[in-house]
């Protein structure tokens, strides 16, 4: 029964039937070919049923699958004890191997982490040709609800010099999925205004949008602003954008004792949300507890407002913490670092 019902949900291409499982097609010796040719980029699983690191791989590969798949971009997946032949000739010697082919033909191996997110902004880099119109209504739709960072332009025209700016930004940024429609009646329904770009996003917000600025580089600018939540969790992600970056940050220590600061700090965010990065700190993890030491704060004293700027490597330190109290610390914090900015000149 459960293999009639797989049956079932075979998709159909060209005539011939693909197994699939979890958005993933099923290669076998007599589909390989077949299905590398009819795709223009077809990321495949070399496999064994025995391996371990395979079965783990496997959710991740299916969830990678249903976020990048499209008409011209697939997942399949390969076991190789079955037809050993195959991968004799793609050289497969160990288990999972990825690699990614297109239009039929070998392009190159997947040697980064077995990760979600690095697979798929990988292959998001790796196949993605810039902003592609959409079709539909619909399109628009899912791509406005995805759990990633999108980028829709809306516009008038092909030859506008907002479009060509927009598009031009997307084919430099492949990891950012882009679309774009010339359709007023599209733009009527997704209720944004003509030209605009549209940044969707699964936080904060939800959405914001360009409408008069639709030079690459105050793109660039947007899209990093926009490119995290208001409030930042502390994790090795915001941590290499706030340590490598140069954007002054203030951080919130605290632990499960002390979470009455964060509402005052949620209070204080519309007022200073535009002038620095805000990220909160728990020590009850390791990145918490790893910053506090790092600025030599101990666990009786939080919490603690921090104020870091990355480039000068100072902080100043904020422990009576209302929401008054974070928006003036943070602005005499600011006022301080262009000051010392001045006299370094």
């Amino acid at each position: 029964m459960q293999y009639l019902l797989t049956l079932l949900c075979f998709p159909l291409i060209l005539g011939q039937q693909v197994p699939e499982e979890n958005g993933v097609l099923i290669l076998t010796d007599q589909n390989f070919e077949y299905v590398l040719k009819k795709y223009e980029f077809v990321l495949v699983d070399f496999y064994a049923n025995w391996c371990g690191h395979c079965h783990e791989l496997a959710p991740v590969f299916a969830s990678c699958a249903r976020q990048v798949r499209n008409q011209n971009v697939q997942f399949a997946k390969i076991n190789c004890p079955l037809y050993e032949h195959l991968c004799r000739r793609y050289q497969v010697t160990g288990f999972p191997t990825l690699k990614l082919f297109g239009d039929g033909q070998l392009l190159m191996d997947y040697q980064g982490e077995r990760k979600e997110k690095a697979i798929v902004d990988w292959m998001r880099k790796k196949t993605n040709k810039g902003s592609v119109e959409a079709k539909s209504l619909d399109q628009l739709k899912k791509i406005s609800e995805s759990p990633n960072l999108v980028m829709v332009f809306y516009g008038e025209q092909k030859e506008s010099y907002e479009f060509m700016q927009y598009l031009q930004f997307s084919q430099k940024n492949k990891h950012i999925q882009a679309m774009h429609t010339f359709n007023q009646n599209y733009a009527n329904e997704m209720r944004v205004q003509v030209p605009s770009i549209v940044v969707y996003k699964p936080y904060d917000e939800r959405k914001a949008a360009i409408i008069d600025n639709f030079e690459i580089s105050y793109i660039e600018q947007f899209i990093k602003k926009h490119s995290y939540p208001v409030l930042m969790n502390f994790d090795i992600q915001t941590a290499k954008r706030i340590f490598k970056g140069d954007q002054p940050t203030l951080f919130l220590l605290q632990n499960s004792l002390t979470n009455q600061a964060e509402k005052q700090l949620r209070l204080a965010l519309s007022k200073i949300k535009d002038q620095v990065l805000i990220c909160i700190a728990n020590t009850n993890n390791k990145y918490g507890l790893r910053l506090m030491q790092y600025f030599g704060i101990q666990n009786d004293y939080l919490p603690q407002i921090v104020a870091f700027n990355p480039i000068s490597e100072t902080f100043n330190l904020l422990s009576e913490i209302t929401k008054d109290g974070i928006i003036n610390f943070t602005q005499q914090f600011l006022g301080l670092q262009q000051n010392s900015q001045k006299q370094d000149l």
